[in-house]
């Protein structure tokens, strides 16, 4: 059984579900923007040649009903959307809430209170962000995805029946395990630090999924605290993988170049990147092959074989790269 990685393109948050060689789903945040924000129309007219005018007014062929702007909102998809599609039925037997960001939460109320996806285990860091109601005023997010996180957190759900788990690095238990799963991150050292300084980032879980001799890193929002205490206690290594998710959406922010060089992945792919003026794609292009964006290519979808091969699709399923397969397995 392979190990399929899908990279939903929801805006600008994260949501990826990967199918397990085991059977077991699991999910890793959620978010469920379908906006298309002013920053990424100026970003995909760019990549066009176009003026943001030009990008939102013109049809994409004579006749044709739909401006560009409206091509790329269209592959944008929505959490529960995409499982329907693809999992009916299936439960969640384990979601990771990589860090307390309301863009890697948000669509939890609808996803298991609402739509009643079943849930079997929720890893959590032991933080102590809090929010109010009166923290969200505005149109992005809903206090209901904070209460929702906040009841999931503290063991209560729709069937209250999902194991609450705080995992820290180093932490092993038989599934994942059966499952490759390897934490890289966080301690309980980086936890204490963001609570301290009230941003959440470097108490990202970072996780590293190994199969037919690939492995791919997922490191949420971790920003250098994480990368360095990872480079110090673990060693460059620790860090080796094929595919690497891009810390922070892409951003400068995410990119520490000692554990980039340290992980020297072939395939990079950003949940959104290429953000104007804060995107780090060109400092991964020097060290990957490619570096693959969910705004400029729809949903991702990374199929890792028993036997090493790599193929990565776009939302169009058109296969846009790939690592061979492994000599001898």
């Amino acid at each position: 059984m392979p190990l399929t990685v899908h990279f939903l393109n929801v805006g600008h948050g994260d949501c990826t579900m990967i199918d397990l060689p085991s059977g077991r789903l699991m999910m890793i945040d959620i978010n469920n923007s379908k906006s298309l924000p002013d920053d990424d129309v100026d970003a995909l007219a760019e990549a066009r040649g176009m003026s943001p005018w030009i990008f939102k007014s013109v049809r994409l062929a004579e006749g044709g009903r739909a401006s560009w702007e409206e091509h790329y909102r269209s592959m944008l998809v929505d959490p529960f959307d995409y499982y329907q599609e693809h999992f009916a039925g299936r439960s969640i037997f384990r979601y990771v809430q990589t860090h307390p960001d309301m863009d890697h939460m948000s669509g939890l109320h609808r996803f298991f209170w609402q739509e009643k996806v079943t849930l079997e285990n929720f890893w959590d860091v032991a933080h102590g962000k809090t929010f109010t109601e009166n923290d969200f005023k505005g149109p992005r997010f809903s206090y209901d995805d904070w209460l929702a996180y906040t009841a999931l957190r503290g063991g209560r759900g729709p069937d209250n029946k999902q194991q609450v788990i705080h995992n820290l690095r180093g932490a092993q238990a038989q599934y994942w395990l059966e499952d490759k799963i390897t934490i890289l991150s966080p301690t309980a050292s980086l936890v204490d630090g963001c609570d301290d300084k009230e941003g959440y980032n470097d108490c990202s879980y970072v996780l590293k999924i190994t199969h037919g001799g690939r492995s791919i890193i997922l490191p949420g929002d971790a920003e250098a605290a994480s990368w360095d205490s990872m480079l110090e206690e673990l060693g460059e290594d620790a860090l080796k993988c094929d595919l690497l998710k891009a810390s922070h959406h892409g951003r400068k922010s995410g990119y520490h170049e000692t554990a980039v060089k340290a992980m020297d992945p072939r395939i990079v792919l950003c949940s959104v990147g290429k953000k104007p003026s804060t995107d780090a794609s060109e400092e991964y292009g020097r060290v990957a092959d490619s570096v693959l964006s969910t705004r400029y290519h729809g949903t991702i979808k990374a199929i890792i074989e028993d036997n090493g091969r790599v193929t990565v699709t776009n939302c169009d399923g058109e296969e846009i790269a790939t690592l061979p397969a492994i000599v001898g397995r």
